[in-house]
């Protein structure tokens, strides 16, 4: 069982998040009917609502396939795709909770436990970086931001940093530390010359911290002042490590994250400082994708974000229709309204919304932003010959994404409207488009052949289904009516080894150690046991409770089987004992005999309900 400062954190972090609120940023179509909130289940396929969530019990659960259930904790965990601390982290951030980062990165094991320690090197330089922007040296950088029009508080809330020229500001600040320099390495932060000498990767640059969803640093996005010498780019971010990856990243998303769970509106943006920009300017729904095409890891994460309506703001020049073609790639599956916002040539959201004019032209490309295909198929009519071949076979390319084929055909009749030519033309084009794609297809590798399988271990003796199906019926009648503990608890004692086993152990200690007199119900075991695994299994027993007629009559009839069920293996164990000689049986036999005189024994069957 967690203690007693961790189970109070979480128990205040779950007391401070609404389930139906954070249910309801992530699941449409979520509808109260009486006293709980219906949708179809977002962990399965279905066409009725069969997913409750439980406000008065702060928990949730799917009565149709999947027949998952949990608490919020839970939820965000399953939905959002993350760790049961870091649905802890994500939920403390959202609702002002204060973060107890020592004691969350002491409970983590093993690999999360070395994920921790970079996390918290990151955190660190994070702050090396940003003391060296605030402090003398940072005149320049401070200088150069300003002049772009870029806040204090903005620059604040993003994080912005400074790394000196001399290329040793973070190595010496490590050894003043006794930070690792070897983590540093392998967080992309720090290099080594040929002669092993450590250095920074980062030089004479402005910095911006690139987060995850979860607001912790996992890189930097660097900036050069003034023009770079030839050769030297003027745009570096750290290179891929463990906790970078381009694609699995959009900048500025945890700061995002509440006004678009508000809005359900997201903007794509091409840059920091666009992104910055924007949100100085109010439009704090803006992203950014690193400087790549958008993949299913992005897609994922927008899916998350609970967006509705997913608008690209590019450029007006070709190089911004080509980002916004790029951009279009890992989006085509999401199931929003995706529109593209094309801004005057020459000027990006950072030069615009820094200026009150500009603004004005931002806020009515956006709110005049263009269905998707309608814009891809803006100035086709007016290319000729392979020019316009060419131009085609790359909204083909589009088309290929979509995965519905009425969808398709749809988009193939409007492209053809575009081009002004028969529609049998252009389908006939989108055939010998496709039978190109083919080639690569029947190029691909042949499956390896399976190596044969092992002989399976022998599977361990299941306990009786019987007598768990009772264990599960008494802990979940005890879950909801406390008051039965006192009268039936001595019978926890002799639960199998098992998740039953960790249930009732649990139980019993919340009851003997707990004095706040606050319930012990589905949502307190789950907070007890932490990030349990078996935490997932809890609703279903408190769900047996509530098809009962009373919890007291449900803890009856499961004891009575439980020491019936006592009986009968006492019975078959003292059958199993009786000595060959006859003399020697009448202990056992009057053993045989009291068991049998308590009441009737009855036959061991399999259970027909699955137990929780």
């Amino acid at each position: 069982m967690q203690d007693l400062e961790f189970r109070q954190f979480i128990e205040r972090v779950k007391l401070r998040s609404p389930i139906e609120v954070a249910v309801g940023e992530r699941v449409s179509g979520l509808r109260q009917k009486g006293n709980l909130w219906w949708a179809r289940c977002p962990f399965h396929e279905e066409r009725t609502p069969s997913f409750a969530v439980d406000p008065r019990r702060a928990t949730w659960r799917c009565f149709g396939a999947c027949g998952e259930g949990g608490d919020v904790l839970s939820f965000v965990e399953r939905f959002d795709g993350v760790t049961f601390l870091d649905a802890l982290r994500l939920l403390a951030r959202q609702c002002g909770e204060e973060l107890p980062e020592r004691t969350l990165r002491g409970r983590a094991q093993g690999d999360e436990a070395v994920l921790e320690a970079r996390f918290e090197l990151l955190r660190w330089a994070e702050r090396v970086y940003r003391d060296a922007w605030a402090g003398h040296g940072g005149e320049a950088a401070r200088a150069y931001m300003k002049k772009r029009g870029l806040g204090e508080a903005v620059l604040e809330a993003f994080g912005i940093g400074w790394a000196p020229e001399s290329g040793q500001h973070l190595v010496e600040a490590a050894q003043k530390d006794k930070r690792p320099l070897e983590g540093l390495v392998e967080t992309g932060l720090v290099r080594r010359s040929d002669g092993g000498r450590p250095y920074d990767f980062f030089r004479g640059r402005v910095l911006v911290p690139i987060r995850d969803r979860l607001g912790r640093a996992v890189g930097f996005g660097g900036r050069i002042l003034g023009n770079a010498a030839e050769g030297v780019p003027k745009y570096v971010n750290t290179q891929e490590t463990p906790l970078f990856h381009k694609g699995r990243l959009i900048f500025g998303l945890d700061q995002a994250m509440t006004e678009i769970r508000r809005t359900k509106r997201l903007l794509i943006v091409e840059g920091y400082t666009d992104v910055m920009a924007a949100h100085q300017a109010g439009w704090k729904g803006a992203v950014a994708v690193l400087g790549t095409a958008t993949t299913e890891d992005h897609a994922a994460l927008i899916r998350r974000s609970g967006a509705r309506q997913v608008t690209l703001v590019f450029d007006g020049d070709e190089a911004g229709r080509k980002a916004s073609l790029r951009a279009l790639t890992g989006l085509l599956k999401l199931p929003v309204q995706l529109t593209v916002a094309v801004l005057p040539e020459g000027r990006d959201p950072g030069d615009l919304l820094v200026e009150a004019r500009g603004q004005e032209q931002f806020r009515a490309a956006v709110e005049g932003a263009r269905e998707w295909f309608d814009w891809c198929t803006d100035g086709l009519s007016g290319k000729r010959g392979s020019e316009l071949t060419s131009a085609v076979e790359e909204r083909f390319q589009l088309l290929l994404l979509l995965e519905q084929p009425i969808d398709r055909s749809a988009r193939l009749v409007e492209l053809a409207k575009a081009l002004a030519l028969p529609e049998e033309d252009v389908r006939a084009q989108w055939q010998t488009f496709l039978r190109a794609q083919r080639p690569a297809a029947a190029r691909a590798p042949q499956p390896v052949p399976e190596r044969p399988a092992r002989p399976p271990a022998p599977a361990a003796p299941r306990p009786d289904p019987t007598l768990e199906r009772a264990y599960a019926e008494l802990i979940g009648a005890l879950l909801a009516d406390n008051s039965l503990v006192p009268v039936h608890g001595h019978l926890l004692a002799s639960v199998p080894a098992g998740t039953l086993e960790l249930f009732a152990r649990t139980l019993l200690e919340l009851y003997e150690r707990d004095t706040s007199g606050d319930p012990i119900d589905a949502s307190a075991l789950m907070t007890a046991l932490g990030d349990h695994p078996a935490r997932a299994r809890v609703p279903a027993l408190q769900g047996l409770a509530d098809a009962a007629e009373s919890p007291a009559l449900q803890a009856g009839g499961a004891a009575r089987r439980i020491e019936d069920l006592r009986r009968a293996r006492e019975v078959e164990r003292l059958k199993g004992t009786l000595p060959a000689q006859p003399e020697d049986q009448a202990q056992v036999l009057g053993r045989l005999h009291d068991q049998l005189r308590i009441g009737r024994v009855p036959t061991p069957r399999h259970a027909s309900v699955r137990t929780p």
